[in-house]
């Protein structure tokens, strides 16, 4: 996150005084506290919220202080992250890897190729088209029934095309949904940038 968002998470104005910070940050705090919110994001959010009242408190540019200052806040700052971040990783570490995969920092990292999705598709269309075309061109040239084809051999291919089809349209469907999400992650930092230049 950045300063911005920051000031958004809490609901301040980017000149914000302290007393306001700590105002927002204490009204968010109660409203998003696990004990208090049933959601599945509370907790997130309360981190988040506790994050930007820390960084807002404590951030260097809102006051008058030398250079020096600045880089010794600046590396505190990136300490206290690199050690919330630890916490949070041994947290997860402590967790059964069913309850892990569950979280969102795992559940953040799934990626779906869109060239793979389409590759799958179209090979699938492929099995079910070539089990159907084979089967009947070798129903036609049969001279005997020795030469025709097994019906199980081609149900036995149809079912797998089917089957590597549905699989396909899934992942077909996740992608799109991610594309969706990225797409609206974008839109969404455009009008932030919109609205800072503003």
């Amino acid at each position: 996150m950045n300063l911005w968002d920051y000031y958004r998470i809490l609901g301040v104005k980017q000149n914000a005084t302290d007393d306001e910070i700590r105002k927002a940050y204490r009204k968010k705090a109660m409203e998003y506290h696990p004990d208090r919110n049933s959601s599945p994001d509370s907790q997130e959010m309360f981190i988040r919220i506790t994050e930007a009242y820390e960084y807002l408190i404590s951030h260097p540019y809102r006051r008058n202080i030398t250079e020096e200052e600045v880089r010794r806040n600046y590396q505190a700052w990136i300490d206290y992250r690199r050690e919330e971040a630890r916490k949070r990783a041994e947290a997860y570490a402590r967790a059964s890897f069913a309850e892990f995969r569950k979280s969102p920092i795992y559940k953040s990292t799934t990626v779906i190729d869109g060239t793979i999705v389409f590759l799958g598709l179209i090979l699938a269309t492929m099995v079910i088209f070539t089990t159907i075309y084979g089967y009947i061109y070798r129903m036609k040239v049969a001279d005997s029934p020795k030469e025709e084809p097994s019906i199980t051999l081609a149900a036995v291919s149809l079912i797998i095309g089917i089957s590597y089809m549905i699989i396909s349209v899934i992942y077909l469907s996740a992608w799109i949904a991610q594309q969706k999400k990225k797409r609206r992650i974008s839109e969404d930092g455009a009008q932030k940038e919109d609205k800072e230049s503003v």
